[in-house]
């Protein structure tokens, strides 16, 4: 009798767990994948007339050409891949609640890999977007934040992914990839997380359509030697088709106050330890005319330290940097002078470094995060607050030391011998 009534509780029990796991998988609220619309790219520009608040654009993937349809020739990319649609409203998800019914599908946000803005957005501040983004159960915290210098609809529907079958790829491959030394490395989680913070200030990415101008804007220092130092739609491409992603926009606290160009969003990477692999030219003085190119990489994280027992902060920041020699001069032979050239690598780099922190004190925008590291020294938040770092970020003084090394020059050498 005992047994009977025990394997009973023991059925019972095992059908409870069961019904709970049926209950807790069940998808009631959830949604077939030919239903919705994935919204890879997000616009937004200021509407015509105030009482309309924002122009809202959504790209989204075009299914039926990134999977062939029933043709046999598979996915296709460019502009097929994608379609726009621009509605006016006051905020992302009313704007949404409109495509819905001008699309037969459903829009989601899950999927969603870029944020751009209004050069005018920007300037005026996103605060509000910001709620929205933090907010959201379908923004992921890696989607990226960047600032059109033409309006956000005109870059949307410039676009045109034609190396790539699926648009969410295409953005990534643009602003995560380890090569990009001209594109700043920023989720919009970090934005907002440090829009509003002491710790530190906030950059996004600036895009821009190509606009077929050549701005002759040449770099004249050591470092990047003889290289362009372009902003968005200024880099010369030989046309006025596509899109272009370099530079970036400085922020402080949720509005845009200025801008840097590549040469100086490489330095913010070096300086931040986003810096992956870059091909990097430099002024030797014995090959003035020539410049030395280095294929250059980030050999680990820079060592920071900030001491605030002073009225000005002293920032110590030391940069571990490798480089593999890529061209060079055959009038004389590099590996028999390497010391000295390297010697020169390490001057030239450090002067771009100082000359790039000069610019964040005038700015008075310490968007390298120089506050994260200041703050360890105070017990607590009251501590740090009460120092005004941003107020004494001014006049901070820096102190930067650089080693460099050049590998694999042993096989040159020899022949050279």
């Amino acid at each position: 009798m005992v047994i009977t009534i025990k394997l009973k509780k023991s059925v019972t029990y095992i059908l409870a767990v069961f019904a709970s796991i049926m209950l807790i998988s069940g998808c009631y609220d959830g949604e077939e994948p030919d239903s919705l619309a994935f919204v890879v790219a997000i616009g937004v520009d200021k509407a015509e007339e105030e009482r309309e608040g924002y122009k809202i654009t959504f790209q989204f993937a075009n299914p039926t050409q990134i999977s062939g349809g029933a043709s046999e020739e598979g996915g296709k990319t460019g502009k097929e891949s994608i379609k726009n649609i621009t509605v006016p409203a006051p905020s992302i998800y009313s704007a949404i609640n409109q495509a819905n019914h001008m699309v037969s599908k459903t829009f989601t946000l899950a999927h969603t890999k870029l944020i751009v803005f209004s050069d005018e957005i920007a300037k005026e501040g996103i605060d509000c977007f910001l709620e929205t983004v933090s907010r959201s159960s379908d923004i992921r915290p890696n989607t990226y934040f960047a600032v059109s210098k033409c309006s956000a609809v005109e870059f949307l529907e410039e676009v045109d992914p034609d190396t790539e079958v699926n648009p969410v790829r295409y953005y990534t491959m643009i602003f995560e990839n380890n090569q990009s030394g001209f594109v700043p490395k920023n989720m919009s989680q970090d934005f907002y997380l440090y829009h509003d913070s002491e710790e530190k200030s906030c950059i996004m990415p600036l895009c821009d359509k190509a606009s077929g101008e050549n701005t002759n804007d040449y770099s004249d220092t050591g470092y990047q030697y003889k290289m362009g130092n372009f902003e968005a739609g200024k880099a010369p491409t030989g046309g006025d088709k596509g899109i272009q992603v370099m530079g970036m926009a400085v922020f402080d606290k949720d509005k845009k106050i200025s801008e840097m160009k590549e040469i100086e969003t490489e330095i913010y990477n070096i300086l931040t330890g986003e810096y992956k692999l870059g091909y990097v030219t430099y002024y030797y003085d014995k090959s003035p005319d020539i410049p030395i190119t280095l294929i250059q990489t980030q050999k680990r994280t820079p060592k920071i330290r900030v001491k605030t027992d002073t009225s000005n902060p002293k920032i110590e920041i030391e940069l571990y940097m490798e480089a593999d020699v890529c061209s060079s001069t055959p009038d004389f032979s590099l590996e028999n002078d390497l010391q000295n050239f390297t010697e020169q690598i390490k001057k030239e780099l450090k002067e771009q470094i100082e000359q790039f922190l000069n610019e964040t004190q005038r700015l008075n925008t310490d968007i390298v995060g120089f506050g994260s590291y200041a703050k360890r020294n105070f017990c607590n938040e009251n501590g740090f607050e009460d120092y005004k770092w941003r107020e004494r970020y001014s006049n901070a003084e820096f102190d930067v030391t650089i080693c460099y090394s050049i590998r694999r020059t042993g096989l040159m050498i020899r022949s050279g011998k």
